[in-house]
Formats: structure tokens, sequence, C-alpha cells
């Protein structure tokens, strides 16, 4: 049976290597259903503290519910410190024609998060071992809507290999770093009127190095 080859660990890999294992992960993200993905640097990606602000004010259902929340999720200066350390980043969204908000968070769950997960092991076994994702939900809503998370209570995540944080609960402005990308984002929410709004998007990112 044949198997396919594995790459070495890439210690600190060509710019233009990197460069080009960047774009076969947006054109695998393509393929996972993004509507469309981009390489950008990493300075790009716009790490505002009132980003995270936003998962307290108002404060979301998930906040403290998982180790993948706030306040569980990293501080903001170590998320900076994380981020200055990749050279990269791999952003997707998918837009979802204005229709409702159940459609959009299907659409949000079941592509971007998928991707994520996806592309952050396709990178890993392609030698980018420090390669991490996180997507533009949070895990809760995926994998343990019903249950506690068990990470918790000391017994470990049930999908660790899955579960990631969302950009905000890292800190990360969506809206801002989607400007830099070229994208224009529309605020959503349960009061607006969705007729008014082309598509609603949703973003996952992929970092690597």
């Amino acid at each position: 049976m044949e198997t396919k080859d594995r790459r070495t660990a890439q210690i600190a890999p060509d710019g233009a290597k990197l460069r080009e294992d960047a774009e076969r992960y947006c054109a695998r993200a393509m393929q996972l259903g993004a509507t469309d993905a981009k390489v950008i640097r990493t300075e790009d990606v716009i790490i505002d503290e009132r980003a995270r602000a936003k998962c307290h004010f108002p404060t979301c259902s998930h906040y403290n519910t998982n180790l993948n929340c706030p306040p569980y999720t990293p501080a903001v200066d170590e998320v900076r410190t994380l981020l200055s350390r990749y050279r990269y980043a791999v952003l997707f969204k998918i837009d979802v024609a204005s229709g409702s908000l159940e459609d959009f968070n299907r659409a949000s769950r079941s592509v971007i998060m998928n991707a994520v997960w996806k592309l952050e092991s396709e990178a890993f076994y392609d030698g980018h071992y420090l390669a991490v994702g996180f997507g533009g939900v949070g895990c809760k809503d995926i994998f343990c809507p019903t249950q506690e998370c068990q990470a918790l209570t000391g017994k470990g995540c049930r999908h660790p290999f899955k579960a990631r944080p969302n950009m905000h609960a890292m800190a990360i402005d969506v809206f801002a770093t989607a400007a830099r990308a070229g994208w224009t984002l529309y605020p959503v929410g349960t009061s607006c009127d969705l007729a008014t709004i082309p598509s609603l998007s949703s973003i996952g990112i992929l970092l690597i190095d």
C-alpha cells in the first residue's frame, strides 16, 4: 500500500518554500469549502485587547465554560509574543448569502472549524510542527454543546486535536485583519436586517513558520 511521503521537521524553513506551502494551504482551504483564502504576513494579523473584551461585554454564553474561551485563553501579551514567532498566516473565509443566522452558524461550524483542524494537521505532517489554527466560533458549540467541558475538570479535552479557540478569544481583531487582506466584513447580530447585508462571513486562520 502506497503511503504519503512525510517531511522531516522544518526548522526555520526557507522563506520562499514557506510561502509556497502557505499558498498550498490556501488552495486546500478552498477544497475544504472556503469561499476565499489568502496568505498574509503575521504583521497584518491585528491583536487588540478590545477584541477580547467583546467576550465579556456583552458576556458571551460560553464565557468561563471551557478552556478554549476566556478567561482561560492566553493573556493578550502572550498572544502577541506567540504571533511574533510566526512568519505567515493563512486566512480563509466562507461567505453565506444573507438568509438566516442559523445557516451562517451551520456554515461556520461545519466548514471553518473543519478546515482549521485539518489544515493544522496537514501542516504538522508537512514538517511545520508548530503550526496552529484558530476558528470563527468557539469549540463548545461544535463538540460539546450539551456537555460540561471535561478539560475544566482535569480529565482532558474530549477532542484535543480538533477543539481550538476562536479568533476573538485570542484577541485577534477579525474585522481589522480581514481588511488587511482586502476583505469587507459586515457586523451581524440578532437585531440587524439580514436582507440588507450582501453576505455573512466567518473566518479561520492558520499560523505557520
